[in-house]
């Protein structure tokens, strides 16, 4: 990965936050200790809690702390909205929410079979004001109403309702109604089988509603009318001919007496016994066995931290080191159960810490557990929460100092070194786009680099590489003229050499034939000189004699087609050519002897570097403004620093003897051709595991 000298020097600066990192280690370390000192303070709180509720055994038989049949208790839960008999139940919430389900495991009687189909029910009782309010959402596949001139409500769907009144008589009512609508309750007789109503009970009030699912009874009666035994139970009737009871599903049988069940609802004597305790930003809460809760004092909501003008302008930094919290929140109201982790331990007899989130806040809170006992028994379990957000704001407020003084520091330097980090970056992309431009995808140079009068080791280096850039120019310009230069100076004396050797040989009449084999040597090499410098003549001449060239317009893939069939396969009978012609028309306007020249010679090389029993390949391409040619062979490859200087003048990779005369100029009469058409040339090294190159011309149309 690249890395910015500027991103560098930014990254040195950072070593600056090493300061508050260390001071966050030690904060960590403090709220450790804190909150080990809360666990243990919780704790403490929490035994001195149940110690003390301990020694009031008689509370405990009064509170109905003892009772052990959760089938039959019903839990009374203080309403938080005023209820209104209509048949909805959106006031019912939020305690609506922890209704109990009633079905099989709270089948009381059943003719046949139990169905759930049939009848099933959801339940829950509170008490607001004077009233005790009871909710009934049925579901019934079948709901039968008593006829209106029957004196009979049980042959009918009803709900049967069992009370002992404070003078501990057991009362037994049935809400029934021959219509959806406003019902009151009928007191019954205390012998069930006596089904004539004693008369109608004025007290009970409530509302019948029917639904898709069955129905829904909403009703009321004064607490002063209950002691402290309560069941109801719904009972459906699915034929209209017999009028029978099917099922009968409930709390408890109110037709006996003996087994109706308590009505347990947060003990008040309890609570004031917990309001002594006086406890800040502290929840108590007293379980009974079943995990109920039976009494509740105290508040977690703690007082919000106050925000300074810096904690304002930082607070995207301080949102990365520290931990967020809610600190205004809405409390539960009340819970008929408290399901944490830890309370089945401490409902038997373990103390112990747990931690756990409140629902739909960012707010830990942390929970001691502690088992109360009655003598030996245990009977329930103590709980004191705290949050923890104390301890957080603490931890974020010294987080926060820390940082803010670090902030202003690292904003100081770290803006000094930026600015010193991107002017030496500036300077150095400035010199990386001088070289850039420099030089062409080619390996021509096409521009220069400006010296600068920095006097630093940047400077030194733009004023090197400037140096060097132009005497790579003038090395070049040399190459270039040096091919023109040798062909004038050498073919004269070449000429006089070949003469003198004919006339030599001419005039001794009667050499050796050593002497003749000398001399007939001498004169092949003066052909090969001869041939040479024509070739040289040839590339120094391309430019004026590509402007007297003929131009026409041509499909440029029949043309190869025909200069494979007519030339090249026929010069080269022992190389696989492969070529298949587009199925487009490719047009080029150009000189067709340039162009097949300029081919000839990437084809001559690729023959020359092609391994044997491999293929030169030839792939022409129609692109959206310009034709791609591409001529690759398997072979060596070639370097890539190589790769942009082979199409200079008299820059030659072959190696060893050969048999045709090879200066370096062949590609570099690609280039002036392409370039004269004013098309590209480049090479590449083959991909996909393959060893060889590839030359690529692009020419437009």
């Amino acid at each position: 990965m690249r890395i910015s000298l500027r991103l560098k020097l930014t990254l040195l600066s950072l070593l600056l936050l090493l300061i508050p990192l260390i001071g966050f280690r030690f904060i960590a370390m403090l709220q450790t200790n804190l909150l080990a000192s809360q666990e243990d303070a919780l704790m403490f709180t929490a035994k001195a809690v149940a110690t003390s509720l301990g020694d009031r055994p008689k509370l405990f038989a009064s509170e109905l702390v003892h009772s052990e049949n959760k089938n039959r208790d019903l839990y009374l839960f203080s309403l938080s909205n005023s209820i209104r008999l209509n048949g909805k139940v959106d006031d019912w919430q939020p305690e609506l929410s922890q209704s109990e389900q009633f079905g099989a495991e709270h089948l009381l009687y059943a003719h046949d079979s139990y169905n759930p189909d049939s009848l099933s029910f959801k339940h829950m009782v509170g008490k607001r004001g004077k009233y005790l309010y009871g909710l009934f959402l049925v579901r019934d596949d079948r709901v039968i109403y008593r006829t209106k001139d029957s004196f009979y409500p049980t042959r009918a769907d009803h709900i049967q309702i069992g009370i002992q009144d404070k003078p501990s008589l057991v009362r037994r009512y049935i809400i029934a109604t021959d219509k959806p609508g406003w019902v009151n309750g009928f007191l019954m007789s205390s012998d069930p089988d006596e089904l004539i109503p004693m008369g109608n009970e004025s007290r009970i009030q409530g509302i019948w509603t029917e639904t898709d699912e069955g129905y829904v009874v909403e009703m009321r009666m004064p607490l002063s009318m209950i002691g402290k035994r309560l069941s109801f139970a719904v009972a459906d009737v699915d034929n209209d001919v017999t009028y029978r009871v099917e099922t009968l599903i409930g709390t408890a049988n109110p037709e006996h007496s003996g087994e109706l069940g308590w009505l347990l609802e947060p003990s008040k004597h309890i609570e004031k016994l917990l309001e002594k305790l006086d406890l800040p930003h502290s929840r108590i809460r007293v379980l009974d066995q079943k995990g109920q809760v039976r009494a509740r004092f105290g508040k977690l909501q703690e007082e919000g931290s106050h925000k300074t003008f810096l904690h304002g302008v930082f607070d995207p930094i301080y949102r990365l080191f520290t931990e967020t919290f809610t600190e205004n929140f809405t409390e539960t109201k009340q819970a008929k159960t408290l399901d944490i982790k830890g309370i089945e331990e401490g409902l038997q007899g373990h103390s112990n810490i747990t931690h756990y989130q409140l629902p739909d806040v960012t707010v830990e809170v942390m929970a001691a557990i502690t088992p109360l006992f009655d003598g030996d028994r245990v009977v329930g379990a103590v709980v004191v929460e705290q949050t923890t957000n104390s301890i957080l704001a603490l931890k974020n407020r010294m987080i926060e100092e820390s940082i803010g003084f670090t902030v202003l520091t690292f904003i100081l330097v770290g803006a000094g070194l930026l600015l010193f980090a991107s002017r030496i970056s500036s300077r150095i992309r400035r010199l990386r786009d001088q070289a850039k431009n420099a030089i062409s995808k080619d390996g021509r140079i096409v521009s220069t680099i400006h010296s600068v009068s920095a006097r630093d080791e940047i400077g030194d280096l733009t004023r090197t590489l400037a140096t060097m850039l132009n005497q790579l120019q003038e090395q070049n310009e040399y190459r270039e003229t040096m091919a023109d230069n040798l062909e004038h100076e050498m073919r004269t004396p070449l000429a006089g050499i070949s003469a003198s050797l004919k006339n030599l040989e001419k005039e001794w009449e009667a050499p050796d034939k050593k002497i003749q084999d000398y001399i007939k040597w001498a004169l092949a090499d003066v052909q090969r000189m001869e041939s040479l410098l024509t070739a040289i003549r040839d590339a120094t001449s391309l430019q004026e004699s590509l402007k007297q060239g003929f131009t026409d317009t041509f499909d440029l893939g029949k043309a190869i087609t025909i200069w494979l069939e007519q030339g090249w396969r026929g010069s080269y009978p022992e190389v696989l050519f492969m070529f298949e012609p587009p199925d487009v028309e490719c047009t080029l306007h150009g000189d067709p002897d340039r162009l097949r020249q300029m081919i000839e010679k990437l084809i001559d090389n690729a023959v020359s570097f092609h391994l044997p029993n491999t293929p030169v390949i030839l792939t022409l391409e129609k692109q959206k403004q310009s034709l791609k040619l591409e001529i690759c062979n398997q072979g060596p490859i070639i370097a890539t620093e190589m790769q942009g200087q082979i199409f200079n003048s008299m820059v030659s990779l072959r190696g060893g003897k050969k048999s045709s005369p090879h200066l370096g100029l062949g590609l570099y009469i690609v280039r002036s051709i392409a370039q004269y058409h004013g098309g590209t040339v480049r090479v590449t090294n083959m991909e996909g595991g393959k060893s060889g190159v590839c030359f690529e011309i692009v020419l437009p149309q």
